[in-house]
C-alpha cells in the first residue's frame, strides 16, 4: 500500500465510523419514548443536520482516493464518480430534500426548530457549531 492508499483507507474509516456513529445516536435517540415528537439535536446532530449523509459521502470519497491511485493518470477522474454521484444524490434527490420538507412541517413552528436550522449546517457544520462542540460536547 502507498501512502496515498493509507490516506484514502483512512479517510474511508473515518467516515464509515461516523456514520454508524451517527446512525446509532439518532436511533437510541428514537428509542426513547420521551423523544417521540421531538427532533435530535445532541452528539453529531448538533454540529449537522445529516450527520449520517455527511459522512456517508466522506467514505466514498476516501473510497474513490484508494481507486483512483489504482488506475491510470488518464483514468483517475473516473473514481470521482461514485462520490458526486451519492453527494448528487443524497443533497439533491432522495436524501435530504424530502427530510428537510417533512422536518420542516412537523417541527418549523417551533422556534427551538427555527433555531436549530439557523445555528447548524444541513450538511457541512458551521464554525459556530464545531465550537459549540468542542466546548460543550452537544
Amino acid at each position: 500500500l502507498s501512502w496515498v492508499d493509507a490516506v484514502g483507507f483512512s479517510i474511508w474509516a473515518i467516515g464509515f465510523s461516523l456514520e454508524a456513529v451517527a446512525d446509532a445516536q439518532k436511533a437510541r435517540f428514537r428509542a426513547d419514548a420521551r423523544n417521540r415528537d421531538t427532533f435530535i439535536r445532541s452528539g453529531l446532530w448538533s454540529i449537522s443536520r445529516h450527520p449520517n449523509y455527511l459522512f456517508e459521502i466522506v467514505l466514498h470519497v476516501g473510497l474513490a482516493i484508494v481507486t483512483a491511485n489504482g488506475l491510470p493518470a488518464s483514468e483517475r477522474v473516473l473514481a470521482a464518480v461514485a462520490p458526486a454521484f451519492t453527494l448528487f444524490f443524497l443533497t439533491c434527490i432522495s436524501g435530504i430534500p424530502p427530510l428537510e420538507k417533512s422536518a420542516h412541517k412537523r417541527w418549523g413552528h417551533l422556534p427551538e426548530y427555527q433555531t436549530y436550522v439557523r445555528d447548524t449546517g444541513v450538511l457541512l457544520p458551521r464554525v459556530s457549531s464545531l465550537m459549540r462542540f468542542t466546548q460543550t460536547g452537544k
